[in-house]
């Protein structure tokens, strides 16, 4: 039998539950339970579901070159590719194993797959319609997957190349960027500067996210593909665009909606100060933790003297949490959690 579902849910969604797009929310929650328990009850790593999401990724890709039914099958399997985004990082909750290189290499994946699935579209719906059209669109979503993900990643890439690194804001400590910049925000905004939760409502910013959510994207993807197997290629009232398919009107939107999006993201990013927000929170988040029975910088600098091997006088003394080896808080973002020992919080 194994173990139960309402387990399952306790150790390895709730603890990330706040962390959850509008996919996760919707049906990634309940999609990749059934996966997780089989990987939990076979007692497989949960770096089988990693290699699996890459796996599922690049196929799904290649198959929208094939036939109809080929077509609906790659979707399939790129919609398992986010399914199995959320296993990952889900066993490895149960498991209690965390590895940071498995999140660098899940980071890579999204990478590849996102912008690969688009322009995998862009071009099959051209050779089918021979619209150049359809293969720029295939283009733009590729483009535009590719800036905002490395956009919204570059606060922890700033985080740790500076702030671990000692280089931030000169010679000055984080602690003293972290006070001011949460003096800013509570200027600002009268409130602290914590992650945003997301919850599903009947306003602008459910809708803007399930018309932008990649993950629900291959959802709709899979719809369309199989209106592509009954409907053949068809002409749009009014306009003079010569014959479309579910798929090309699919790719043509995203083509549209993904670069707006992108350009809005960097607009408000700006004006609403969300780098220092991003930023006051991986500072809070990593004050604190330390690795146990590492001796203090200043101390190893002292007995070791200057010219020591293994000891730079630039390289911190403190160490962040790792990524986990996958499935993010997002639920088909970055990964994350908490690791297991060795990481520890100081004095707690």
């Amino acid at each position: 039998m194994g173990v139960q579902f309402k387990e399952l849910r306790r150790v390895c969604q709730l603890p990330v539950a706040d962390g959850n797009d509008v996919a996760g929310l919707l049906f990634g929650d309940k999609a990749s339970l059934p996966l997780t328990k089989l990987l939990v009850d076979l007692n497989l790593s949960p770096s089988v579901a990693t290699v699996g999401m890459l796996v599922c990724g690049l196929a799904g890709s290649a198959l929208q070159f094939g036939t109809p039914w080929m077509v609906v099958g790659g979707a399939l399997l790129l919609l398992l590719y986010y399914v199995l985004d959320c296993v990952d990082g889900e066993v490895a909750r149960w498991k209690r194993i965390e590895h940071a290189r498995w999140g660098y290499y899940e980071y890579i994946f999204h990478f590849v797959v996102k912008p690969v699935c688009f322009l995998s579209v862009g071009f099959a719906t051209w050779r089918e319609l021979a619209q150049i059209e359809l293969l720029l669109a295939g283009m733009a979503a590729a483009v535009a997957t590719l800036w905002l993900k490395l956009f919204l990643g570059l606060p922890s890439i700033v985080f740790v190349g500076t702030v671990f690194g000692r280089r931030f804001s000169g010679d000055r400590p984080y602690q003293e960027y972290l006070a001011e910049a949460q003096a800013r925000l509570r200027e600002r905004d009268g409130v602290p500067a914590t992650r945003e939760v997301f919850r599903l409502r009947f306003d602008l910013t459910t809708l803007r996210s399930l018309g932008t959510n990649f993950d629900i994207g291959l959802l709709l993807l899979l719809v369309a593909s199989l209106v592509d197997v009954f409907v053949q290629p068809f002409a749009l009232p009014g306009l003079d665009v010569g014959l479309v398919t579910a798929r090309a009107l699919w790719l043509a939107y995203y083509g549209l909606v993904l670069p707006l999006d992108f350009l809005d993201y960097v607009r408000t990013y700006f004006r609403q100060g969300h780098f220092d927000r991003q930023m006051v929170r991986l500072l809070a988040g990593a004050h604190g933790f330390t690795l146990p029975g590492l001796q203090p910088l200043d101390e190893r600098s002292e007995s070791a003297g200057p010219g020591a091997p293994g000891v730079s006088a630039g390289a911190p003394a403190v160490a962040a949490a790792g990524t986990g080896s996958g499935g993010g808080a997002g639920r088909g973002g970055a990964t994350s959690g908490a690791s297991t020992p060795p990481l520890q919080r100081a004095g707690g």
